[in-house]
């Protein structure tokens, strides 16, 4: 039940995420964001978000490589 219960969570907080990542897509977010926090900090964070997004991809890309 334990198990059960932590795949749920993980299910949840994996769909706010993603949620929140396509609002976050669209140009109006984006234009508010960039006068909230200013160039600097939202390039930052735009690189890392980038990167993490490299990082958490590359098993996937490795293996599709591999692929015939």
């Amino acid at each position: 039940m334990k198990k059960l219960r932590k795949f749920l969570v993980l299910v949840c907080l994996g769909c706010l995420g993603y949620g929140i990542a396509k609002v976050l897509e669209t140009d109006e977010a984006k234009e508010t964001l960039f006068g909230l926090l200013g160039e600097d900090l939202y390039l930052a964070i735009q690189d890392k978000v980038y990167l993490l997004g490299d990082l958490l991809m590359w098993p996937i890309d490795f293996v599709r490589a591999l692929l015939p």
